[in-house]
């Protein structure tokens, strides 16, 4: 596909293009107190297969190099929408090299590419912006010809916790590891959910990772899976400013804070996913929480996203964690469902 200016082209990426990808994912970084850039090393293209069963990958080309100058995903998987499996579609990684920012002009094409290769499936296109990303905001939000419409849904919160701080006593209920009853346990709760993943098997998630708490009577009344995904996904700290610039050098982990990662290094992290309390007690999920945290000593913190609706969200107030907030958007094509009242999970290993 051509764009109007004739010196670029747009077309839908193969795993031959990884490499220039990354170049344009190393170029990108989010500001703030807490300057990140968020890497697919060593296979961009890889990576973001294993966010869902297949994905639409639009790269823009300048002609005159033949070098990838701009890159905009779209996953494909299947998550429970009103009860249901569905096709759901992630709009991620829209990024240009910093030096083309503002004359490119694709960025319609890009969306049509995506919308066509997705025909048929019907997917519910949604996506994430950093709220500090303004100008990003302020481009998506505002109505344009030939472009879909972007709903706001409410706000997305990522909570960094501390890891390997004593939770007290440990009772003989809270277990590790897959037991019996897990996979019934998921599959009477996250139909629950809008947005949820239709299974607990998460792409890379070991089984070994998982934790539940039982009740007195054996059943199960919290679950979640700790996600390693540093192999195939880093956020990498690009600089601290503010009260951040002398925290980083400090045993924030002593207080219960995430340790805070070295500039330059990848962080030692996992995500907290598939957390489902029965009846969402909150103090059950408080509780399951530090003791998971307190397990997870060989990670620097954890992360855990929740939408502003999530039942859960109000166990996290009293737990000590530096926190990110995007926005949570529909993308709407014309031909966008409805969701029904159900609350949204949204797992921070899949954005």
């Amino acid at each position: 596909m051509n764009c109007r200016n004739s010196r670029f082209s747009l077309s839908c990426a193969t795993e031959r293009d990884s490499g220039g990808i990354q170049k344009v994912f190393e170029d990108a970084e989010f500001g703030g107190s807490i300057a990140v850039r968020f890497s697919r090393a060593p296979d961009p293209y890889k990576s973001l297969q294993n966010d869902g069963e297949s994905i639409v990958l639009p790269v823009a080309r300048d002609v005159e190099t033949d070098s990838i100058v701009g890159v905009g995903g779209c996953v494909l998987r299947t998550a429970f929408l009103n009860g249901t499996p569905a096709v759901t579609g992630y709009l991620t990684g829209m990024k240009l090299l910093k030096s083309y920012r503002g004359g490119m002009p694709l960025i319609r094409q890009a969306y049509e590419l995506i919308h066509e290769q997705a025909q048929g499936l019907e997917p519910f296109y949604y996506t994430t912006i950093l709220k500090s990303n303004e100008q990003a905001i302020k481009l998506l939000e505002k109505p344009r010809k030939g472009m879909p419409s972007y709903r706001y849904m409410g706000e997305y919160t990522v909570f960094c916790l501390g890891t390997g701080r004593k939770a007290g006593y440990i009772p003989s209920s809270f277990q590790k590891g897959v037991s019996d009853g897990l996979q019934e346990f998921y599959a009477e709760h996250l139909q629950k959910y809008n947005l949820a993943p239709h299974s607990e098997r998460l792409y890379g998630l070991d089984e070994s990772e998982f934790y539940t708490m039982r009740s007195e009577d054996g059943r199960i009344i919290a679950a979640c899976a700790l996600w390693n995904q540093q192999s195939y996904k880093q956020y990498i700290i690009t600089g601290y400013s503010g009260i951040y610039k002398l925290l980083h050098r400090l045993p924030t982990n002593l207080l219960g804070y995430p340790a805070l990662p070295k500039v330059s290094t990848p962080a030692n992290y996992a995500s907290i996913a598939l957390l489902v309390v029965r009846e969402n007690d909150q103090d059950i999920a408080q509780r399951f929480l530090r003791l998971v945290a307190a397990d997870a000593a060989r990670y620097d913190f954890l992360i855990l996203g929740l939408f502003e609706d999530h039942p859960l969200r109000k166990s996290l107030r009293y737990m000590r964690h530096i926190r990110y907030d995007s926005r949570l958007y529909t993308v709407d094509f014309g031909d966008t469902p409805i969701l029904d009242g159900r609350p949204v999970m949204l797992e921070v290993g899949l954005l």
